[in-house]
């Protein structure tokens, strides 16, 4: 099997598990309505809101788009805006930023690892699988990648990612505003995560608006970190032999 053929059944098995895992996760819990029940007083309304805004849903629906569209316009991949090498490192490094910070700040210190197999399965493949196997196709995969100067790209191009999260960050601090001066109902779901909660009191004796400055300038070193470190990446692959042999042109 040739590399073209590999690349189109990756993007379609990776794209389509994840178009899975998002719509089924949100029909069980629908279906199954205990979360529904406990966390958003049985409001289907605000359930179905909070669920489709939540970092990581918005990241995976990233990869996932990408994954779906460079797998139907797979001639065009590295050439048109959506599929371009920008692009690619802009997707892989929001999806980053969901895996690290919930396998590493999440689940240890906010207990967001689900009890039931569903939820975990569904989880496993928001914040493990996915994240995985899209940067490994943008690092090794993805063709028609060119050499990219490293400063350049960051004084040119790194403020789409910032402007993403900033964008994000800004929504998600007004609904939770809102909602704090809403009424009791809203209090366990003012925010998608507990560090953007200034009001809280937070975890392990730091307060919310620590948490907040914490995770702030946190999440912000991991995208100039990782942006550079997956062009750095991206510049080596593009010299070795089994990418100039293979993956340069389509």
């Amino acid at each position: 099997m040739d590399s073209k053929k590999i690349r189109l059944i990756y993007k379609w098995v990776f794209g389509l598990l994840s178009a899975f895992s998002i719509i089924f996760y949100y029909i069980y819990n629908l279906v199954d309505g205990q979360v529904i029940a406990t966390d958003y007083f049985n409001s289907y309304e605000t359930y179905t809101i909070d669920y489709f805004t939540t970092f990581t849903l918005l990241s995976n629906v990233l990869v996932c788009v990408w994954f779906l569209v460079a797998a139907i316009d797979y001639k065009k991949e590295g050439q048109t805006k959506i599929l371009s090498q920008t692009t690619a490192n802009c997707v892989a490094v929001m999806i980053t930023v969901t895996a690290l910070i919930w396998n590493f700040i999440l689940v240890p210190l906010d207990d967001a690892f689900p009890s039931k197999p569903i939820p975990q399965t569904a989880n496993v493949i928001n914040h493990i699988i996915s994240p995985i196997a899209y940067v490994v196709y943008v690092l090794v995969l993805m063709p028609n990648k060119i050499n990219i100067n490293l400063n350049d790209f960051f004084l040119k191009k790194f403020w789409i990612h910032f402007t993403l999260v900033i964008s994000y960050c800004i929504y998600a601090m007004v609904r939770g505003e809102m909602r704090y001066h809403s009424g009791p109902e809203y209090k366990g779901i003012l925010y998608p995560y507990f560090f953007l909660n200034i009001h809280g009191d937070g975890l392990i004796g730091i307060p919310g608006v620590g948490w907040f400055f914490i995770a702030f300038f946190l999440i912000l070193g991991i995208m100039i970190g990782f942006s550079y470190l997956y062009n750095w990446i991206n510049n080596k692959v593009c010299k070795a032999k089994y990418y100039q042999k293979s993956f340069k042109t389509i």
